[in-house]
């Protein structure tokens, strides 16, 4: 719109200096003409008169185009500004956006984390509720579930002990040694492992492997000298291996 109005000026200038080359030529024509002829006398003041009036509409529709285009510039002005602020907002909120999905990648890995701990705490604990209730079968599925589906639990080694009591408990004495020998084997720092041995040891020899079963409770009085398990395998090895 503001280059229509530019191309306006063009014309309505050409249009000013058409009249004025208008009214030249009519005084230049009266000049010319012969005095015997009176009769035409007003003509040339009534053309000056027309001209005059012409030039002074075309002066008043160029200042009229003058502020149209002074409108139009502000116009013009104002939506560039209003489209910087446009793009300053949208690209706040695009960096803002980008942060807080940074800050959800960052967190996902810690609260999947807690979520997966929280589970593992509850599938343990309904095992072990069953096994309190005697339930035993269904304790040892629940057990093996639990160890399963949360391999990197911290009561994975408490699984593993508890399944071995368990299978000991219902005369599924192979089993029983696969879980105290997980414990054993893997986790020898752990606070069952001194259990898990004492209970090995027992089961290797009621599985007819003597030498096998007290090489594991003589471990156990010598690596757990103070502790109360060692007081259960020194009084096994006198009742079960005295000759």
């Amino acid at each position: 719109m503001k280059n229509a109005v530019f191309n306006l000026l063009p014309l309505a200038l050409s249009g000013l200096m058409v009249a004025s080359s208008a009214q030249a030529d009519t005084w230049s024509s009266i000049g010319g003409q012969s005095s015997a002829k009176p009769t035409h006398s007003a003509s040339p003041v009534k053309s000056s008169a027309m001209s005059g009036a012409a030039a002074q509409l075309l002066l008043q529709d160029i200042e009229v185009l003058k502020q149209e285009v002074q409108r139009l510039q502000g116009v013009v002005e104002q939506q560039g500004y209003e489209l910087n602020k446009l793009k300053t907002e949208q690209k706040e909120r695009y960096l803002d956006l980008d942060r807080r999905l940074s800050q959800a990648v960052k967190s996902a890995p810690s609260e999947q984390a807690s979520n997966s701990k929280v589970m593992a705490k509850q599938s343990y604990t309904k095992a072990f509720e069953l096994m309190k209730k005697q339930k035993l079968a269904e304790a040892a599925d629940a057990f093996n579930e639990f160890l399963q589906s949360y391999p990197k639990s911290a009561l994975v080694v408490n699984g593993y002990y508890w399944l071995g009591q368990i299978y000991y408990n219902q005369g599924k004495l192979d089993d029983a040694r696969k879980a105290f020998t997980i414990v054993v084997n893997q986790f020898p720092n752990h606070q069952k492992t001194a259990d898990s041995m004492y209970k090995l040891g027992v089961v290797l020899h009621r599985l007819g492997d003597n030498a096998q079963g007290k090489q594991y409770l003589k471990l156990v009085v010598k690596q757990f000298s103070d502790s109360a398990t060692a007081r259960f395998a020194k009084k096994y090895l006198k009742e079960n291996y005295s000759n």
